[in-house]
């Protein structure tokens, strides 16, 4: 055979052959050399960096408290109530004077009521995402391009159903419809408004109720369940039934300011709520009232029927509310979401739990984020990774446990992005405006501050996407990563302490 051995050494001077197409390799000019050095060593620089920065913020997070080990739980019953848009401050369990509230008022003794509780989004959509989930925006991937429960993510219900519980939902909003994720986890979900039996509200309203008590009375009794029950009333409009469409037309319904009718929601009434004849702000409050006792007398019926069935002894119980309601605070009226302000912000958090302290009130900041480790830590079962919540059943039990000294909201609305932080001390907020878009500026809150949003949504709505499907226009996410690659923000607000 002819030419140099295979494998053999080149002799001095020698050329080694190139495979054939391959291209010749160039060495780069010293001044390209140093300059890809120098960006190298910024690189990793900023990683370094950057993970010295996640590891000060995972230390400044509040312990989640004691880990669940139990996978199977303590077979505790778990029955969740949410009632939309209520304000805690027109329950008597917060110091409200009408009495629109006595059975609420009377768990709230059985129990725990926590007076510093902040929805985290306080529009429908984004806050059950987050109250379900126990995440944040910036892990579960709620936003305004996928404003939905993404799958990825494990749920309150879909935990529970592995550790061997039945469950079952009953809601009236269509925010929470299956098509839109919430339903992940449950045995059954039914969606009152898709009935055409139930026709108004009220009917829906006692259908819940009657449906709860029905899967009470039927449920297991070799197996714990979780019920989630949601109720959209006090939503506007404000359509109470008799009697409580007039069980607070009193003297302060007649007086007050009279105001002239607007399209959207702000300097008026809203020309969508509008009653002909009604200009008085007092009359819109007390219908907004009359609702509330409305639903109040429902969540009684609901107490009655664990009492009499004894559920009740073996039933973790939290109620609480996805957001509060603006009432022509900082002139916006009967709506909720483009600002940070308390009445937005603050809900109800009333907790019964089996073996628990009545009568506790507990002033620690807590959140809608604490509802997924608090019923968790409270059955024993084991946590899913990356909440952003901490487990209140140490309160719950009357005792002091480690809490947060501040608190942070956020919402995004069509045009503004708005966040607000809360501590004892004061309270502070900003809008994060895209380039051309309007806005303006609210003065300081009595407890909690942000400024004014412009966005208008509408109502009933937590996106400009709010019918869309998911996978009708675009595939939905099957991971955080995935989600962001779509371009879902990172920047997801949570409640935390130093």
């Amino acid at each position: 055979m002819g030419g140099a051995a295979l494998g053999a050494p080149l002799g001095p001077g020698a050329r080694r052959p190139r495979h054939a197409g391959a291209r010749r390799r160039r060495r780069a000019p010293r001044a390209d050399r140093e300059g890809r050095r120098v960006r190298r060593a910024a690189a990793i620089a900023l990683l370094l960096a950057g993970a010295s920065f996640l590891s000060a913020c995972r230390e400044r997070r509040p312990p989640p408290g004691p880990r669940p080990s139990a996978a199977s739980g303590n077979g505790h019953n778990v029955l969740l109530v949410t009632i939309d848009t209520l304000r805690a401050d027109h329950l008597g369990a917060y110091g409200y004077k009408r009495p629109t509230s006595p059975r609420i008022d009377g768990l709230a003794r059985a129990g725990t009521v926590f007076e510093s509780a902040y929805t985290y989004w306080p529009k429908t959509r984004g806050s059950m995402a987050i109250m379900l989930t126990g995440r944040t925006p910036s892990r579960n991937g709620y936003s305004k391009t996928h404003p939905v429960l993404l799958d990825f993510n494990p749920t309150l219900a879909s935990v529970l159903k592995d550790a061997g519980y039945t469950t079952a939902a009953i809601v009236d909003n269509p925010n929470v419809a299956a098509q839109n994720g919430y339903a992940k986890g449950f045995d059954s979900y039914r969606e009152t408004w898709e009935e055409a039996a139930l026709a108004t509200e009220a009917d829906r309203m006692r259908a819940i109720t009657d449906g709860g008590i029905a899967f009470v009375r039927g449920a297991p009794a070799d197996r714990p369940f979780f019920l989630w029950l949601h109720y959209v009333n006090p939503h506007a409009p404000y359509t109470p039934p008799a009697p409580f469409d007039r069980a607070f037309l009193d003297a302060a319904a007649a007086a007050g300011p009279r105001l002239g009718t607007v399209p959207d929601f702000h300097g008026g009434i809203p020309k969508r709520w509008a009653v002909r004849g009604q200009d008085r702000l007092g009359y819109y409050v007390a219908q907004y009232d009359g609702e509330i006792a409305a639903v109040d007398r429902e969540v009684g019926r609901l107490v009655d029927a664990l009492q009499a069935s004894g559920a009740v002894k073996r039933t973790v119980m939290l109620l609480t509310s996805d957001h509060g309601e603006s009432l022509g605070e900082h002139d916006y009226y009967f709506d909720h979401g483009e600002d940070l302000f308390e009445p937005s912000l603050a809900v109800p958090l009333v907790v019964t739990v089996p073996g628990g302290r009545a009568g506790v009130r507990s002033r620690v900041f807590a959140s809608t984020l604490d509802v997924v480790p608090t019923i968790l830590d409270a059955v024993k079962v084991s946590y899913p990774p990356d909440l952003g919540g901490i487990s209140l059943l140490g309160e719950a039990r009357g005792k002091t446990a480690p809490g947060r000294d501040q608190g942070r909201g956020h919402a995004g609305g069509q045009r503004d992005a708005l966040r607000a932080v809360r501590s004892r001390e004061r309270s502070r907020g900003e809008a994060r405006r895209r380039e051309g878009a309007g806005g303006r500026a609210a003065g300081p809150a009595r407890r909690a501050s942000t400024l004014h949003g412009a966005g208008r949504e509408g109502v009933g709505t937590d996106a400009s996407a709010d019918r869309r499907r998911p996978g009708r226009d675009e595939a939905q996410p099957r991971s955080l990563r995935e989600a962001e690659g779509a371009g879902l923000r990172r920047r997801g607000l949570q409640l935390v302490s130093d």
